[in-house]
């Protein structure tokens, strides 16, 4: 069972609720059951272990606390400023930059979060790009995403490719779309609605947040912090 699409342009209801009502659905599939079976014991594992609880700590575990911080104080100016509405390639403009600094902030810190989990019980991630293994935080950004994403398919984790899309993320990084009269944007024969496509990557980032937080995670990095 997949994420069930929401329209952003249900008017009885507002942004919140939307994304509650996606991110529960998102919460009741099989992906998101595995995600939590998956973590837990590896989060567990880390709580007891010094080696692992060293592990992180060398792995700078307050620049997640920072940078979850930063994006979300950051975001929420961004967010503000593209609620014009409007179908003008100025506006679709500012959505698209918006999709794209999600996907880029709160999108890869949490990927980020999860793959040093892995790495942190011993799990070997390997960087294409600068020809090492994954030690510390700072060499996960010399990876590519579909890197990161097939690492976690491996392991089974196959909520973050299913539900994200990394298609739509390098058209817009690359401004490789047109704008429709509609306010859609097309990329190839196929049109995508950006409010749609940010309510469905919010509401997976909640989900998979919810999912940390089912594994224990926040109680973990307070005792490493």
């Amino acid at each position: 069972m997949g994420l069930m699409r929401l329209s952003a342009d249900e008017k009885e209801d507002t942004d919140m609720e939307i994304l509650d009502k996606a991110s529960e659905m998102l919460k009741r599939t099989a992906e998101y059951n595995n995600l939590v079976k998956s973590l837990a014991p590896l989060i567990e594992a880390i709580r007891n272990s010094d080696t692992a609880k060293d592990f992180l700590k060398s792995a700078d575990v307050d620049i997640f606390q920072n940078r979850f911080e930063k994006s979300g104080r950051r975001m929420k100016k961004f967010k503000e400023d593209s609620k014009t509405s409007g179908t003008d390639e100025t506006t679709i403009l500012r959505k698209a930059f918006l999709y794209l600094a999600l996907f880029e902030t709160s999108t890869t810190n949490l990927i980020d979060l999860v793959l040093m989990i892995f790495i942190a019980n011993g799990h070997d991630f390997y960087v294409y790009r600068s020809r090492k293994y994954a030690k510390k935080l700072d060499d996960l950004d010399d990876c590519f995403i579909s890197e990161k994403l097939d690492f976690l398919n491996h392991h089974g984790l196959v909520i973050f490719s299913e539900h994200i899309n990394k298609k739509l993320r390098n058209k817009i990084a690359h401004l490789d779309f047109d704008v429709e009269a509609d306010g859609k944007i097309l990329i190839g024969q196929q049109k995508y609605d950006l409010q749609d496509e940010l309510v469905h990557l919010e509401a997976i980032l909640l989900a998979i947040a919810n999912a940390l937080k089912e594994c224990k995670l926040p109680e973990l990095l307070r005792e490493l912090s």
